[in-house]
């Protein structure tokens, strides 16, 4: 089950990430090429609509960097999304299976595009369309099993051993490291000055998105997820409070705060799960769950952590499953 909704997560980030992010940098935006049929869908990228055996004619004298990064150049500005437009060193080459070595040449100066990790095809032509499910990204050999499983195709997994990790904020001299601040905020916050979340600004509006572009495993937690739909789709943890549901969290914010989403009051995972390292904090209450199980502002055992929004009977009805 916990593959069908990794997949389902994907697909979503996978149409709505590229929507949201245009949107707030106010960038003109283009319709959704990606597994489409129409002929609208072709003409984003083509000067007309492909016909077998000919000729693509791409946009912009086809040079596929620029013609992706009309809409995912702020995307790209994620440090897991790959840099582009460097030439790779000979026995980065030689250990590429034989598909990304022909999607390398296909550059007249050897560079990595995106086409590189990203098979074009699959999310242009209807026969492949089955893939969507399984690799909604239209990621090169995939699905794999991990996220850097795509990457050792062309990059060594033995010098790989830590991955970046954007909670760790303060160095071992108990130094703040701002350059991981804005991983996730657009801006350097000011520490002395903020007193909230409506003081701070960040990559995205739907904050939710931050953390799916890491944890969407994770999002399958219990409570992460309340329950499902017919088709099995996820139904998140993330509906604005009610009336009841804000009293009880103001009865919680002398101890903790539990800050909700800006743009739409809703809950998001920063509710419920301190993002920040101990100590980045200056206000007490907001460095409470840092260092936590899980980073939780509220314990969980005995449901506490519920019990900070949800009426005891809503919760025990929904603990056994009624």
């Amino acid at each position: 089950m916990n593959i069908i909704l990794r997949r389902i997560t994907l697909l979503i980030l996978a149409v709505l990430l590229p929507a949201i992010t245009m949107a707030e940098e106010g960038v003109e935006t283009y319709p959704n090429p990606h597994w489409s049929e129409s002929e609208e869908a072709c003409l984003q990228c083509h000067q007309e609509v492909p016909k077998p055996g000919e000729p693509l004619k791409l946009l912009l004298n086809g040079d596929i960097i620029n013609l992706c990064n009309r809409c995912h150049a702020t995307i790209s500005k994620d440090k897991y999304i790959h840099a582009s437009g460097m030439v790779p060193p000979q026995q980065m080459v030689e250990r590429m299976p034989e598909d990304f070595v022909e999607a390398l040449e296909k550059d007249p100066q050897g560079r990595i595009t995106c086409r590189v990790c990203h098979e074009i095809t699959y999310q242009c032509l209807k026969e492949e369309f089955y893939r969507r499910m399984d690799n909604p990204l239209f990621h090169r050999g995939a699905p794999y099993k991990k996220r850097t499983d795509l990457c050792y195709n062309c990059h060594n997994k033995s010098e790989y051993k830590e991955k970046h990790n954007p909670h760790d904020q303060i160095n071992d001299e108990g130094e703040l490291m701002t350059d991981v601040c804005t991983y996730c905020h657009d801006k350097m916050p000011d520490r002395r000055k903020a007193k909230s979340i409506a003081d701070v600004s960040f990559e995205y509006k739907k904050l939710d998105m931050l953390c799916l572009r890491c944890h969407t495993d994770d999002a399958y937690a219990y409570g992460c997820v309340t329950g499902y739909e017919d088709d099995g789709s996820p139904i998140y943890h993330g509906s604005r409070p009610t009336k009841e549901m804000l009293a009880r969290i103001d009865q919680h914010t002398k101890e903790t705060i539990l800050p909700m989403e800006l743009v739409t009051g809703n809950i998001f995972c920063g509710t419920c799960h301190n993002p920040h390292e101990l100590g980045v904090q200056r206000q007490h209450k907001a460095d409470v769950g840092a260092d936590a199980h899980k980073r939780l502002r509220i314990s969980k055992k005995d449901a506490h952590l519920c019990l900070g929004c949800h009426d005891e009977k809503d919760v025990r009805e929904f603990q056994l499953g009624d």
